[in-house]
């Protein structure tokens, strides 16, 4: 569910497969993701879901590495194995209880009935399994590109703590990313809304020079991670990671 071309279109599907390959902000993301399960680690040969998968780029990233991985979307990209391809909605997967290790949900739970897709997260994760989940952050911050890109909510980070909790989660870290460039994108935000398109669009990738600069700043804060004294508090992405509750 990443970024607004639909997958069953082969053609866009591969375009957007490379431009989320050169863009800072999947790059971030991307670097982000690993940290995390690094920093959390789970048995070596348990599969990983990625909810959400979009192009499948990032799960074929995963599969390269050695991880079993499930790539789970409405309409899934075809760029190349992954390993399993489930055409579904992340309101009814069709995976067995307990049957996986990971689940990946990076930016789409603001696309779905959240409580819905969080307890079927809950549902195919076993005791222990361990749920990563990325969103966009504060409400405030909503704009036209929340509406383009299919998004139905923003979060803030006690709700969407609670939310976790509630479908039977035990949080075990909650961050913000994006913390550095977040004064500069909700001054895009305003931008836009009064005087037209914004200067940088995750619809597109910037000029070379600016691309490589937010690249830079964001895979350096998305290194963070691994450091626990450094989390930190907002951003314009919320993170959260946390086991499925009950015993292995």
């Amino acid at each position: 569910m990443t970024g607004t071309v639909h997958a069953h279109d082969h053609g866009a599907s591969s375009r957007l497969a490379r431009m989320e390959g050169d863009h800072f902000w999947f790059a971030g993301r991307d670097r982000l993701v690993h940290e995390l399960l690094d920093r959390h680690p789970v048995e070596p040969d348990g599969v990983v879901v990625d909810l959400g998968s979009g192009t499948g780029r990032f799960a074929r990233r995963l599969a390269a590495a050695g991880r079993a991985v499930v790539a789970v979307d409405r309409s899934p990209g075809r760029d190349g194995p992954v390993g399993a391809t489930v055409a579904a909605d992340g309101e009814r997967l069709p995976l067995a209880d307990g049957s996986v290790a990971t689940v990946l949900a990076r930016d789409v739970l603001e696309h779905l009935d959240d409580v819905a897709a969080l307890g079927e997260c809950a549902r195919v994760l076993r005791p222990g399994g361990l749920l990563v989940v990325l969103v966009p952050a504060w409400p405030v911050l909503w704009s036209d590109r929340d509406e383009r890109a299919g998004h139905l909510r923003r979060y803030r980070g006690r709700g969407l703590r609670a939310l976790v909790e509630s479908a039977g989660f035990t949080v075990v870290e909650q961050r913000g990313y994006q913390f550095l460039l977040l004064p500069a994108i909700a001054a895009n935000r305003v931008a836009s809304s009064r005087w037209g398109p914004r200067v940088v669009d995750r619809e597109e990738t910037p000029p070379v020079w600016l691309n490589r600069l937010l690249t830079s700043v964001n895979t350096w804060e998305a290194g963070l991670a691994r450091r626990r004294w450094s989390r930190p508090p907002t951003g314009s992405t919320l993170v959260l990671v946390a086991r499925r509750q009950g015993r292995p």
